[in-house]
């Protein structure tokens, strides 16, 4: 080997003893923040569906009238899917804490819960409820005791975090206006006079009838046959009928008074607006002149009770 050669066999080595080896080292830093609760925001809370028109109730029963909201959480549908709800609808006279704690079929209406919902997107959700309304809440319209009132919603929403947001419900008072109902129902099926003979009467045995206020209005009683008591071609006059509010004979003293063909106020009587389900009623009798030489046979007819609003 020449010396050249072995030279450089010599740096090759000397070269490969000052290889270092690097050890590379790092470092972390942690990361830490805390989510705030926030608070829940109640919008567009509405009485049936956005539409503020005049509420008509129904006769001897109940309404339904919806509470509609939309419940919003920016810490997301978890709080709200996990919230209490309350819901109010009341006259406006009230306030709504007085609703909250006193609920009455007159005035106010209570629900814990919405009966019915969207599904939550978003932190995001709306829902409704439905309130069935009795016959005789009381009326907020220009005949009523409460003219310069209207019906309210209010919603309290509390987050599974236990944060708590309210909500009314923004119409003016000249709607969502509850409309007087005024209104009768009859309790007794038909008016039964039996078998009786051509120029009898039904003398001290009366047939009873019970007229219950279906309204949220008080109101007084007008009487009339609709129609007479017919058998196909054979009638019976309208005026063989007699009726009153206690206890007579037929065609004896002047206690009844003969069925007419138009209305007759009943003097005395006015059933006043019911407060409850527990009715507000009077009683009719009712009595019968057949007339003599009436042919024989089954003789139907119609009487006929109609409601006039007392102020």
């Amino acid at each position: 080997m020449s010396k050249l050669a072995k030279g450089i066999l010599v740096f090759a080595s000397i070269f490969s003893c000052l290889v270092v080896a690097h050890t590379i080292y790092g470092a972390s830093v942690s990361s830490t923040v805390n989510i705030g609760t926030a608070t829940p925001v109640i919008s567009s809370v509405n009485i049936n569906n956005t539409n503020p028109a005049t509420i008509t109730l129904t006769a001897n029963a109940t309404t339904s009238i919806t509470v509609s909201a939309v419940i919003s959480d920016s810490n997301g549908c978890a709080e709200i899917t996990g919230g209490t709800t309350t819901i109010l609808l009341y006259r406006s006279g009230i306030s709504s804490s007085t609703c909250f704690t006193t609920a009455d079929n007159r005035n106010c209406y209570v629900a814990q819960a919405f009966t019915a919902s969207s599904t939550c997107a978003g932190g995001s959700q709306t829902a409704t409820t439905t309130f069935g309304v009795w016959y005789f809440a009381q009326a907020t319209d220009a005949s009523s005791s409460f003219p310069n009132q209207n019906w309210v919603a209010t919603v309290y929403f509390t987050t599974l975090d236990k944060t708590t947001s309210t909500t009314d419900s923004t119409h003016s008072t000249s709607s969502n206006v509850i409309s007087s109902l005024t209104a009768l129902n009859i309790t007794t099926s038909s008016i039964n006079y039996g078998t009786l003979a051509a120029s009898s009467t039904t003398g001290s045995v009366n047939q009873n009838t019970t007229t219950t206020n279906a309204g949220n209005s008080s109101t007084t009683i007008q009487i009339s046959a609709q129609s007479t008591l017919t058998n196909g071609a054979n009638s019976i006059s309208t005026s063989s009928q007699f009726y009153a509010t206690s206890t007579f004979t037929v065609n004896v003293g002047s206690t009844s008074t003969a069925l007419t063909g138009s209305g007759v106020t009943v003097p005395g009587i006015t059933l006043t607006s019911p407060t409850s389900t527990t009715n507000v009623s009077t009683l009719f009798l009712w009595g019968l002149a057949v007339p003599n030489g009436t042919p024989t046979g089954t003789y139907n007819g119609t009487n006929l009770f109609t409601a006039v609003f007392h102020t």
